[in-house]
């Protein structure tokens, strides 16, 4: 068995995202009237005085650089924010929300640039961006680890990792903590330590009425529970606070499957992650030139691995096992900025109508289209629903469906593509992670926060009343609900 520096599967999201795309326009979705649009006689000299107002560079239109910090990840938005605040610390991003909200200007808050739906920019925004708030202290006797809002996850991994210690993240180093975070956090390691929300023990937090808020278990309760899955639509996030874990090592075994009977495999698979234990994880990775493969995990002893992994091989028998063991890697993947188009899914099971729909979609994708399932079970699976904002609870499949384009020409078969995959998934799947979505409708959201969205209504009218908050995967201010 080989020994690999990487704590992650044999599918990873820069496999994911090698051939996939991302369209669905953000539109008046969450934006009707509840905030003015920005209507200043003179809007250069209003932006003058926050400059003058803040330590840190405002940029706007004219200004040099302009095009390259509207600039995110996923090049299928292009938008043009108002200007944009390189924050340098919190009186900043409070002097920024204090003239967003005077000047009735939407807010978009900027951490990693990464999010699927192209949050971060938006067009007519004050772009705050938190690029400078990337400080990591770690207190080993504590097992706690403190970032700034705009920490990557490289960063937070190295710092926890030095002192033998590790924290749930993504696979991807670049990806901003925050933003991975507040949507709840989907990770591999989450059935033995739980999402990354749930390990975030403490925050600091910028509301719409300018206040510097700390939260935590005993402290402003009511946001703390919010922010843990209900993503930025409660205030900017200039602090988190993890609790920090031991270290384990990955054993691993990876499956290349490819074209033939996928059907088949996807029913193997759901039987071997259907009572899977907390120590595993496991994935379900269709690629649009390679076809399927499967993989799985557990962490910690290495003889119960064994054990674990064997029932594996003999499942998938005779595709032959591709075995390794590996610890946390803080760069994990790292690829190009690319377009892309997504949506997800939260399924309970695969049942013979959801193989169905997968099996079918991944032939007529062929070339175009891809697909994770990532088992979500364990410490995660076992909290109640409202336990926290974020909705994934009970056992299940965390989907990301996925179509990659590098042609103009090929934007829109990659978003037929996904639209109608997503769309036939829907009788399975009425919850989603929010970090997987396309801009969304306030119904969506409303459905997938299911049970939590009035809680997190109320305390979004509470806090936000006039949704300054708004570009992200909106939940509208409502005091009834």
């Amino acid at each position: 068995m080989s020994i690999h520096k990487a704590d992650r599967p044999a599918w990873t999201r820069r496999d994911f995202v090698r051939t996939t795309a991302s369209a669905v326009a953000l539109g008046a979705y969450a934006h009707r009237g509840l905030l003015p649009a920005f209507a200043a006689a003179d809007p250069v000299s209003k932006l003058d005085e926050l400059a003058r107002s803040v330590r840190g560079r405002l940029l706007r239109g004219s200004s040099p650089g302009y095009d390259e910090a509207r600039r995110v990840w996923n090049l299928a938005y292009d938008r043009r924010p108002l200007a944009m605040v390189r924050a340098v610390n919190v009186d900043d991003v409070r002097r920024c929300v204090e003239f967003a909200r005077k000047h009735s200007v939407p807010i978009a808050i900027r951490g990693g640039g990464h999010s699927f739906a192209g949050y971060g920019v938006a067009d007519g925004a004050l772009q705050i961006d938190l690029a400078t708030f990337s400080t990591v202290t770690v207190d080993r006797d504590h097992r706690v680890a403190s970032v700034g809002g705009g920490t990557r996850i490289r960063d937070l991994l190295s710092a926890a990792l030095a002192a033998g210690l590790y924290t749930p993240m993504g696979a991807c180093g670049s990806v901003g903590v925050a933003g991975l975070t507040l949507a709840g956090g989907d990770t591999s390691g989450r059935g033995l330590y739980g999402t990354a929300c749930d390990n975030l023990v403490g925050a600091q937090l910028v509301t719409a009425d300018g206040a510097v808020r700390e939260l935590g278990p005993g402290r402003n309760e009511d946001l703390y529970w919010a922010i843990r899955g209900g993503g930025g639509n409660f205030g900017v996030v200039t602090r988190l606070d993890f609790r920090l874990h031991p270290v384990l090592p990955l054993h691993s075994a990876a499956f290349n499957i490819g074209w033939r009977d996928i059907a088949g495999a996807l029913r193997v698979y759901g039987d071997l992650v259907h009572d899977a234990p907390d120590e595993a994880r496991a994935g379900f990775f269709l690629d649009p030139d390679s076809g399927a493969s499967a993989s799985c995990g557990y962490r910690g002893d290495a003889v119960a691995a064994a054990t674990y992994l064997e029932k594996w091989k003999a499942a998938f028998r005779p595709v032959e096992a591709q075995l390794s063991t590996s610890t946390p890697d803080p760069e994990g993947e790292v690829w190009a900025a690319t377009s892309l188009a997504v949506d997800g899914a939260f399924l309970e099971d695969l049942s013979g109508g959801v193989v169905d729909v997968l099996s079918r979609a991944a032939i007529e994708g062929r070339g175009v289209g891809q697909m994770l399932l990532g088992l979500s079970n364990g410490v995660v699976a076992r909290l109640p629903m409202t336990a926290t904002a974020y909705p994934l609870r009970g056992t299940g499949l965390s989907a990301l469906v996925a179509a990659e384009w590098h042609k103009p020409e090929a934007r829109a078969r990659a978003e037929r593509w996904v639209a109608q995959t997503s769309a036939a998934l829907r009788p399975w799947a009425r919850r989603a992670y929010v970090n997987y979505l396309p801009p969304s409708a306030p119904e969506r959201i409303r459905e997938i926060y299911g049970v939590n969205y009035p809680r997190l209504a109320r305390i979004k009218a509470q806090y936000d009343p006039a949704n300054l908050f708004r570009e992200n995967q909106n939940i509208r201010p409502e005091m009834r609900c």
